[in-house]
């Protein structure tokens, strides 16, 4: 029998756990969707924002939007978002008429094809619909949760663990992890998801629990690998690299405020790039008028 890696088991049961409340919230046992909900939210409780302090309206359920139910498959779901379009179009061939409806078939279907987004949305809302059955209170406070004790059904679960929803961080954190706040990578919901992952899953490198969640890309996790090792060396503190990451977030949002002193302007520019990757050709740089 081949062993899972780290990765590919936390990816596992990451499926197992998203299938458990999918299918609990169709079979409406609230038992089993209150236990997967718990769990998954020890995982990721940086998919879930904080409550409002009175959830009186249900957030969007793009399941009902679709006309399928939420324990689908992703293909299922393709083919109904390409369907709803369809539908929209032929009864409304100009979209701009009903803006805001077109755009939540669009937002149904790009969320819903995405795994991590799929997953945010499940929590929000299957917790809106916990409020509304009065499992927790109004305000979504989640440290309050309580299954009903007559329900008998149980969720397959993965692994017995305790459920802490606010665990204290470590009393030292990796670097790589204070890192990725300087550079205002992640905040406080991502620094509490990473931690809560690092204590379940010790076989786990914090790099691949970073770049599963996507919150870096590939060249960027390089970047900070480069820094952190710099930074052991001695040969760079860490607020020589807040102020590079603030620079380089400054020079890319605020271009200089010349922009054509000479010093800053290539002799000749590069294609420019328009949308769709669509390479738009420069004018050649006027030429100077000999003298007379």
């Amino acid at each position: 029998m081949t062993l899972l890696g780290g990765a590919n088991r936390f990816e596992l049961e990451t499926q197992i756990l998203c299938a458990a409340l999918r299918q609990s919230w169709a079979d409406t046992d609230v038992t089993g969707l209150v236990k997967a909900f718990q769990s998954l939210y020890q995982l990721f409780p940086d998919l879930l924002p904080p409550p409002k302090s009175a959830q009186a309206d249900l957030p969007p359920n793009y399941y009902d939007l679709l006309e399928i139910a939420c324990d689908v498959n992703p293909s299922v779901v393709l083919a109904a978002y390409f369907k709803a379009i369809r539908r929209f179009l032929r009864k409304h061939p100009s979209p701009k008429e009903l803006k805001e409806d077109y755009y939540k078939l669009l937002n149904a279907g790009f969320i819903l094809r995405e795994p991590r987004l799929r997953r945010s949305h499940d929590l929000i809302v299957a917790r809106g619909a916990l409020v509304e059955g009065h499992v927790i209170p109004e305000d979504g406070t989640l440290e309050m949760i309580e299954a009903p004790a007559a329900a008998v059904q149980e969720v397959a679960e993965v692994e017995d663990r305790q459920i802490v929803t606010n665990p204290p961080l470590a009393e030292s954190e990796p670097m790589l992890l204070d890192l990725l706040k300087q550079a205002q990578f992640i905040g406080l919901a991502e620094v509490r998801a990473l931690t809560n992952q690092m204590n379940l899953y010790p076989g786990i490198s914090l790099v691949d629990l970073v770049l599963q969640a996507g919150y870096v890309t590939d060249s960027e996790m390089k970047s900070l690998k480069l820094a952190e090792y710099l930074i052991s060396s001695g040969k760079m503190t860490m607020q020589q690299f807040s102020n590079a990451m603030f620079d380089e977030r400054t020079n890319r949002f605020f271009p200089p405020e010349d922009p054509l002193e000479p010093s800053l302007v290539p002799r000749r520019p590069r294609p420019n790039v328009g949308e769709g990757g669509i390479a738009l050709p420069l004018p050649d740089p006027p030429q100077p008028h000999p003298d007379p």
